[in-house]
């Protein structure tokens, strides 16, 4: 249930053409310490950011963040992304296809990777705007949000 509630939320915005969505998650979905990220580009612009996170009780909470631009972090392009509470975080679309997801102070680090929205064993329903595989949703990061 919590996973398909993390699936509308994602889709929050109606699908249209050209939009595409980059979906990303730190450990799986079952781990008490789950989290997720959509990076949404529509129009072939920026679009939503939306941020997900399993709490203690393990509800699902989520919002939108706010897309701060480009910068370096330790010699390495990122993207920044702005919480409601002000927490400024730095993105990484590394060569593996994955993220670093990086405060400046380094007390928040964590690797994310492509989280696959769709059906699993023939359950579920197919994400129209989602990235296919890792490769096309770093692709997607890299080409609109580190320019």
């Amino acid at each position: 249930m919590y996973r398909f509630l993390i699936f509308l939320f994602l889709l929050l915005s109606a699908t249209t053409y050209g939009q595409k969505v980059a979906n990303f998650s730190y450990k799986k979905f079952s781990a008490k310490d789950f989290e997720a990220y959509g990076f949404w580009v529509n129009a072939n612009q920026v679009g939503d950011i939306n941020y997900s996170y399993k709490t203690p009780e393990g509800d699902i909470k989520s919002m939108k963040l706010q897309y701060e631009g480009t910068d370096m972090l330790k010699g390495e392009k990122a993207f920044k992304v702005l919480f409601p509470n002000n927490l400024r975080l730095y993105v990484i679309p590394r060569k593996n296809n994955t993220l670093k997801i990086a405060s400046l102070d380094g007390k928040y680090s964590k690797t994310f990777t492509w989280l696959y929205e769709g059906p699993v064993e023939g359950r579920g329903t197919f994400c129209e705007p989602c990235a296919e595989n890792a490769e096309e949703a770093t692709k997607l990061l890299k080409a609109y949000y580190l320019k």
